[in-house]
């Protein structure tokens, strides 16, 4: 992005330029820019809004002036999708795009991820002082230890955006509204069932929690989504831990588990703000904007309306079989919504956002689940959560949420400073480079 009063360009390998405004797909990324602190961002700054190994790092030297800029300054290079971990193997065979396995103490050391692979490789070669921003919390201790040519931050872009536009898009929720109102409305009357659980794409986690759910008839009473046809087999053979270890240490919830998913299948799909909604393979396109042959088309990312009904959202994350915590709109949705939360996510994530300034409800039910850091045993521990809040009552629900409305309040107003810790964080990280020096 030129620092002038030129429009940004696609500059090509041979050296013609496109107009950033006539390509569709840059749209969100310009968005990014403009929203975010990247407009004002002083220093040398690249975007990757891919995952895996970052191929044509080399082509960014375009010119003199850009080889000159690279190699003399201090480059920030930040992610806006979650970086790809992976644990080497000896069958050439890569890992999926999300780690699987039970957080192992001894694999974990092990854990690498492309694109850092790439970004200490290509920093090395050039000698640049590169200063590479991670998503996912705390994962930078573990790469400062393994990838020497890169200098580590703590930055997840796409939380950071998702709180500067904040104010932006509530403006935009709230059109039609009287000044001062609230959106959406607190209001512990409209609460008609307990728990809210959305699961548009297929992960494992997710089939584990709606199997959960489904053997509980948590799923026929409340705003629950998912939409995989999948057998028993299918289901134990998918999931990220050994079924026959963990039928030994779980006896209970694995039959529960099995149960569960017998009925779910025949619920399948359920769904809420869907167009035209089927039920699909783990193949298949799961619910977009853009989902082929109408079906499965979703309306919003922000079930507003849904979560106003529902007295408690469980949060089903993205990165949940990962030592690092890392936190996305499902999460951040459900605090601008007024609710409170179960999360179904990578260990510490609770001590994450209190760490960024929100407050969480171990007042009201149990969260020691967020220290436990074998996967499957955290989520069994989650589930043991909801039942406990499954035995009160809607009226009584509707009492405690009363109680909650002030912490509720609070977290609603964090969202929109989010931004702000990452830079206070990074200023102390930078503080430690220089002691390093």
């Amino acid at each position: 992005m030129p620092r002038n009063n030129l429009l940004p360009e696609l500059i090509r390998k041979d050296g013609s330029k496109t107009p950033l405004s006539q390509i569709k797909e840059i749209e969100g990324l310009m968005d990014l820019v403009n929203e975010s602190f990247l407009k004002k961002h002083p220093e040398p700054t690249i975007i990757y809004n891919g995952t895996h190994t970052i191929p044509n790092l080399d082509r960014l030297f375009l010119s003199p002036i850009h080889n000159e800029i690279l190699k003399t300054q201090k480059i920030n290079f930040y992610f806006f999708e979650v970086l790809t971990h992976y644990i080497p193997n000896n069958h050439g065979r890569l890992e999926p795009h999300i780690l699987r396995y039970d957080n192992q103490v001894e694999l974990t050391e092990t854990i690498r991820c492309y694109e850092l692979d790439s970004l200490d490789s290509w920093a090395k070669k050039h000698n640049i002082d590169l200063h590479v921003h991670c998503t996912d919390h705390l994962s930078w201790k573990h790469y400062s230890k393994i990838y020497k040519n890169i200098k580590f931050k703590s930055t997840d872009l796409f939380v950071s955006w998702f709180s500067s536009r904040f104010l932006m898009q509530e403006d935009y929720n709230r059109a039609g509204m009287e000044p001062g109102d609230i959106y959406p409305v607190i209001n512990p009357k409209k609460i008609s069932q307990k728990f809210f659980s959305g699961a548009w794409r297929y992960d494992p986690t997710r089939h584990f929690m709606t199997a959960f759910l489904a053997a509980n008839d948590i799923t026929k009473t409340n705003n629950v989504s998912f939409y995989h046809k999948l057998s028993n087999e299918d289901m134990v053979n998918n999931m990220w831990f050994d079924w026959n270890t963990f039928k030994e240490k779980h006896p209970n919830m694995s039959k529960m588990l099995l149960d569960g998913n017998t009925k779910l299948q025949e619920q399948v799909p359920l769904h809420f703000e869907v167009r035209h909604p089927k039920a699909c393979n783990i193949t298949q396109p799961d619910p977009d904007y853009n989902t082929s042959g109408m079906v499965n088309r979703r309306r919003t990312q922000d079930p507003e309306r849904i979560y106003t009904k529902s007295f408690c959202a469980i949060v089903n994350e993205t990165r949940v079989t990962q030592p690092w915590s890392n936190i996305s709109e499902k999460t951040l949705n459900a605090l601008k919504a007024f609710r409170p939360i179960v999360m179904v996510g990578a260990p510490g994530t609770l001590s994450y956002l209190q760490e960024l300034g929100f407050k969480t409800f171990g007042d009201y039910w149990p969260e020691e689940y967020d220290s436990i850091l074998c996967t499957s045993d955290r989520l069994v521990a989650v589930c043991d959560t909801i039942n406990y809040i499954n035995n009160f009552s809607i009226d009584e629900l509707r009492k405690m949420y009363r109680s909650m409305i002030p912490i509720l309040e609070h977290n609603y107003n964090r969202v929109q400073t989010v931004s702000e810790w990452f830079t206070d964080y990074n200023a102390k990280l930078d503080e430690q480079i220089l002691l390093a020096q």
